[in-house]
């Protein structure tokens, strides 16, 4: 049940955007395993730094700033070990965690033939159609995963593509295009859609505070 009472302090989703978007510049200007890797855990540290930082906030609020609560039952309960505030946010934490799921895929896209020459300087898990592995966020379902791993596919091609002797031809540097035009569509759905999540998922935390100091006494 979502408390009527909120508590002064508001989570701060500005930052949280802000960071992940500015690690999706910083990551999947490239898209390799690695850099998905990067990036997932980059983005579950962001949406973790920001629910911390909020309920410390909460906490010295009204422990040692402006509300600081004055009954010292309520105070003591408050920050009471196992049951008080900062316990049962951790708990929160802990219950709904996000965590990293990885997806095994078979590239279904052919790619061009490389000479030896050109093989050199071509990470050896992008050559032929051997096994990827794409690394995603499980925040509410395991959606970010499965897209993860379609833009690994289609970044893997482009950059077969890319680096292929005939690249300059149409036909090939027509196909370059459609995949960075695909690269660019699914980075945006991934980005915008683990923000979205994200969100979501500190909002739920920010109800839940406001509910422990409800029950608390405080609010």
């Amino acid at each position: 049940m979502v408390s009527e009472f909120k508590s002064p302090i508001k989570m701060d989703l500005v930052k949280l955007e802000n960071e992940v978007r500015q690690k999706a510049q910083e990551y999947l200007d490239d898209i390799t395993e690695e850099n998905l890797k990067s990036f997932a855990e980059a983005t579950k540290y962001i949406a973790q730094s920001v629910l911390e930082n909020y309920f410390l906030n909460v906490d010295d609020i009204y422990t040692n700033g402006a509300l600081k609560i004055e009954d010292r039952e309520v105070f003591n309960r408050f920050l009471d070990f196992h049951d008080g505030y900062r316990a049962l946010m951790r708990k929160w934490t802990v219950d709904n965690a996000i965590s990293l799921g990885e997806m095994k895929i078979e590239p279904s896209i052919k790619y061009p033939e490389l000479t030896s020459s050109e093989i050199i300087g071509v990470p050896r898990k992008i050559i032929g159609a051997g096994t990827l592995v794409a690394v995603g966020l499980f925040i509410f379902t395991n959606i970010w995963i499965a897209v993860a791993a379609e833009l690994l596919v289609i970044g893997t091609a482009a950059y077969v593509y890319r680096n292929n002797k005939k690249s300059q031809e149409k036909e090939f540097a027509f196909k370059v295009r459609m995949y960075e035009m695909q690269i660019e569509r699914e980075k945006s759905r991934l980005v915008n859609g683990l923000i979205k999540d994200l969100k979501k998922w500190l909002e739920n935390a920010e109800q839940y505070s406001n509910s422990v100091l409800s029950d608390l006494g405080v609010l």
